[in-house]
């Protein structure tokens, strides 16, 4: 989409030559140097929208010139930040990192209230799935906690149905 605040006398830079990204000049809009966050490279005057391969899935996507202006002008990411992945993918990696995050918290309590155990089932089924847990034992071990604590409760159950479906040791 055409941001309207381009004249005939803005330049409008290009990808470097050894990028294969895709700009759209006509999306530009101006950046406000004073905002951002800049270290080895100098300010960005522009922000492009960018066609990208994402790094994760390979899929094409559009880093949005307004998306830029929120990376460098808002969250005050340094200039030399880079957007690699997808907005799903960058999804992906936000909830994985979540999960990640309370599953450590989780593992270690003593007495887990019965939500803290279904959070926790739920937890370890979906990072068993996506191969970041390997420890069977560990697995096996926290689902027979759930069962004994909150047997009908639905993490539970879709923990017990991934156990029931590995291989038998």
């Amino acid at each position: 989409m055409p941001s309207g605040q381009v004249g005939d006398d803005d330049v409008i830079p290009g990808p470097p030559e050894w990028s294969k990204d895709v700009t759209f000049p006509e999306t530009a809009i101006p950046a406000d140097v004073r905002k951002q966050n800049f270290s080895t490279m100098s300010h960005l005057h522009w922000y492009v929208d960018t066609l990208r391969d994402c790094w994760m899935c390979k899929r094409p996507f559009l880093f949005f010139a307004r998306e830029q202006q929120y990376w460098f002008e808002t969250l005050r990411f340094r200039v030399e930040a880079d957007c690699h992945e997808c907005v799903e993918c960058r999804a992906s990696l936000r909830t994985v990192r979540r999960r990640l995050k309370r599953y450590g918290e989780l593992v270690g309590k003593r007495e887990p209230t019965d939500e803290d155990m279904l959070a926790l089932a739920s937890d370890v089924a979906f990072l068993w799935t996506r191969g970041l847990l390997r420890d069977e034992q560990r697995l096996r071990r926290i689902r027979n906690r759930a069962l004994r604590q909150v047997p009908d409760g639905a993490a539970t159950r879709a923990l017990d149905e991934l156990v029931a479906s590995l291989p038998k040791p």
